[in-house]
């Protein structure tokens, strides 16, 4: 079974997520904090991150970096209400699937979390 994890500090923004990806039959779960998720995280083989660039404490990038040292290659799509190019390209080194700015487009996000997936299995 897939699993999806959503980690940004809006609740509006993890709400709306959460809706429009349960409506589409996906599992997942969501975070207010990168360190909730990190404490929280148990590694599957079918997760994928929609990780929110600019948190409070530990940001996207150190996430990334966690979770890579760590072993984990989850997919992760970044989502930003700021779209910078530093932050862009900081987030295609740490191998980040997608970087989307807020309001991101539901259909591209279903779109990128299937090819993902459909990616995964071969």
């Amino acid at each position: 079974m897939y699993m999806i994890h959503i980690v940004d500090d809006d609740q509006n923004v993890r709400d709306g997520f959460l809706m429009l990806l349960k409506s589409a039959g996906l599992k997942c779960s969501a975070f207010e904090s990168a360190e909730k998720f990190l404490e929280n995280y148990k590694a599957g083989t079918n997760d994928l991150l929609i990780l929110d660039m600019h948190l409070p404490g530990m940001d996207g990038c150190s996430v990334m970096g966690y979770l890579r040292k760590k072993g984990f290659n989850l997919p992760i799509i970044i989502i930003t209400a700021y779209d910078e190019q530093t932050s862009r390209v900081a987030a295609k080194n740490h191998g980040a699937l997608a970087y989307l700015r807020k309001p991101v487009d539901s259909a591209a996000l279903l779109d990128l979390i299937k090819f993902s997936f459909a990616k995964n299995l071969n």
